[in-house]
């Protein structure tokens, strides 16, 4: 594996950087899976950051599932595709307006589909399951996080019962930042309201009504994206660049150096190597 053309790291944090660097290198396909990496002087050369700062990095990307080392071998690429479709996600995505509301079209363009398959498919052991967690978001009606991981819950036993292998790998790989992004933006969708529109869609899943299973489900995540949009129209906040204007986020002076790059990358003095 040749790693003279790799560039060198310009990032604040050494570490994070070399961390995204290996990331954007797995999305755009310069690395794949299963390929072992070069040596750590290689790399560290290649980035331009010293042998410590690398080794963090590689650990902190172990600990992610994007790397596997083999001890005696030397460090591979993990061949778990999936992981590797969620991590890219994680790193791509900052849950600002427009990334999250995404995130709801890929649900609208994937779930429906899957209710309808579910209609079809579903066991009576699954459709059992079904109804358990439709019970306990009853039960937590008002309280956020349970009310949730019981939802998600019954939209992954939808996602089983469809028997779309691929379709189901999507849907886990968005899960835990769907999750999160709830958490984190509202607390609206967690009444009886929604409670109802699951309701809905289960009893069109037991009652083998695939079309009605369709549009119910996707009733159902309109009905949510309405309410993020809303949300996100209240907080004024439609861009990626507005989100990068609020406390914390990257200052303008990194936007200028990622818009002269051509990406997402910032400017900062070059690490010697040790």
């Amino acid at each position: 594996m040749s790693v003279k053309n790799w560039m060198p790291i310009k990032k604040a944090s050494f570490f994070q950087a070399v961390v995204y660097r290996f990331e954007e290198l797995l999305r755009t396909g310069v690395l794949k899976p299963g390929e072992k990496l070069a040596s750590e002087p290689e790399l560290a050369r290649a980035f331009q950051v010293s042998r410590p700062t690398l080794r963090e990095a590689l650990k902190a990307l172990n600990l992610l599932g994007l790397l596997v080392s083999r001890t005696g071998d030397g460090t591979y690429v993990t061949n778990d595709s999936q992981n590797l479709f969620k991590t890219a996600i994680y790193f791509s995505t900052f849950l600002s307006a427009v990334d999250f509301l995404g995130l709801i079209e890929a649900r609208i363009a994937i779930e429906p589909f899957l209710a309808e398959l579910a209609a079809q498919r579903a066991t009576k052991a699954e459709i059992d399951r079904m109804k358990e967690c439709i019970l306990k978001m009853e039960g937590a009606v008002g309280q956020m996080q349970k009310y949730l991981e019981s939802e998600i819950a019954f939209h992954d036993e939808i996602a089983t019962a469809a028997r779309s292998a691929v379709l189901h790998g999507i849907m886990a790989s968005l899960r835990d930042l769907l999750l999160e992004g709830r958490t984190k933006i509202t607390a609206d969708q967690t009444g009886k309201g929604n409670l109802q529109l699951h309701v809905r869609i289960y009893e069109a899943i037991r009652r083998r009504q695939p079309k009605l299973a369709h549009r119910r489900m996707r009733e159902h995540l309109e009905d949510g994206r309405k309410r993020y949009e809303q949300f996100y129209r209240d907080l004024k906040i439609s861009s990626v660049s507005q989100i990068r204007q609020l406390p914390g986020s990257l200052s303008s002076e990194n936007d200028e150096v990622a818009q002269r790059r051509g990406g997402p990358t910032l400017r900062v003095r070059k690490e010697s190597n040790l």
